[in-house]
């Protein structure tokens, strides 16, 4: 997995107010990290980092395609690894139970995602990094397919995750698609009814960071609204029509949410806390506005919230 970086040598995740970030393990200096655990500032230095490729279980009306990490800078030389990005924010809003937002209605299966939405709080400067990186990502991946890629966040200034609740069963497929529900999951046994044809074949890892700065496991009802936390995710690239047209759309797709301090220590947090690198920071984004971002490309947006 890949930090973000806020500015050269200082990771994001090192640029939030101490008080929030007391229970988040420390890392390596970022001259230690190896390249593909850093996530580059500059368009130009991704566009090395890189690259796209076409998933193997692409079908039906969407293709999916994945951002995977240059041949050159692979944990393994040459091997095909999906770049998972760690996030850190506030919990706008969220569903990420077993079966997400599912209503129980046949047609709505392909449909049914889980989500989280994640905001700054009282950090915009240092949540402004994290949009910037996302919006370099939709630049760079516009440019490799060559057409306008749309986002698909809900509201400015946030970061919108989700992951589709359910695998479609492939009467043909060499491998049988097992569901990894147990008691509990499916308390109104909606997958059951739909076993033949929709299983869920995956569930988002939650947990928090105790008192040791360790990760451990734990129910998903344990993240709740205004809690602070770190989101690991992976970049999917997906295609559809929709008015007649096609729709391309870079998307960030839930692996794991992990509680960094609780919804009461956010609250408790005066606006903008000044860190050690809260001046750097400052500057940072100041010097971004005068010399500029790579230019978008140019999009129509639309609202996809009838797309999974």
């Amino acid at each position: 997995m890949s930090h973000i970086l806020a500015r050269d040598s200082v990771l994001v995740r090192e640029s939030w107010p101490r008080r929030l970030t007391v229970r988040l393990p420390k890392t390596e200096s970022v001259e230690k990290l190896a390249p593909w655990q850093v996530m580059p500032i500059d368009y130009d230095d991704v566009c090395a980092w890189a690259t796209v490729e076409r998933q193997d279980n692409a079908y039906s009306a969407q293709h999916p395609y994945v951002l995977l990490y240059s041949p050159e800078v692979a944990p393994q030389h040459h091997e095909r690894l999906r770049v998972s990005l760690r996030f850190q924010g506030v919990v706008e809003a969220l569903n990420i139970s077993p079966l997400g937002n599912y209503d129980g209605r046949i047609e709505s299966a392909s449909r049914a995602v889980q989500f989280l939405s994640l905001g700054p709080g009282t950090n915009p400067d240092v949540f402004q990094h994290q949009l910037r990186a996302f919006e370099t990502l939709r630049v760079f991946l516009g440019s490799v397919m060559n057409c306008s890629v749309q986002t698909n966040i809900r509201k400015k200034d946030t970061l919108y995750f989700q992951r589709l609740v359910f695998t479609k069963v492939r009467r043909n497929s060499v491998t049988p698609v097992r569901s990894v529900l147990v008691f509990g999951d499916d308390p109104n046994g909606w997958a059951v009814k739909l076993q033949r044809d929709w299983v869920v074949t995956h569930k988002i890892l939650t947990g928090i960071y105790d008192e040791s700065c360790t990760a451990v496991k734990k129910p998903h009802t344990v993240i709740r609204l205004g809690d602070f936390v770190e989101v690991v995710a992976s970049v999917e690239i997906v295609k559809y029509r929709k008015y007649q047209r096609w729709i391309t759309e870079v998307r960030l797709i839930l692996q794991e949410v992990l509680r960094i301090c609780d919804k009461n220590t956010v609250m408790q947090m005066p606006e903008n806390e000044s860190t050690s690198n809260t001046s750097a920071l400052q500057k940072d984004i100041h010097m971004t506005t005068i010399l500029g971002s790579p230019q978008p490309v140019d999009v129509e947006m639309e609202d996809a919230s009838n797309s999974a």
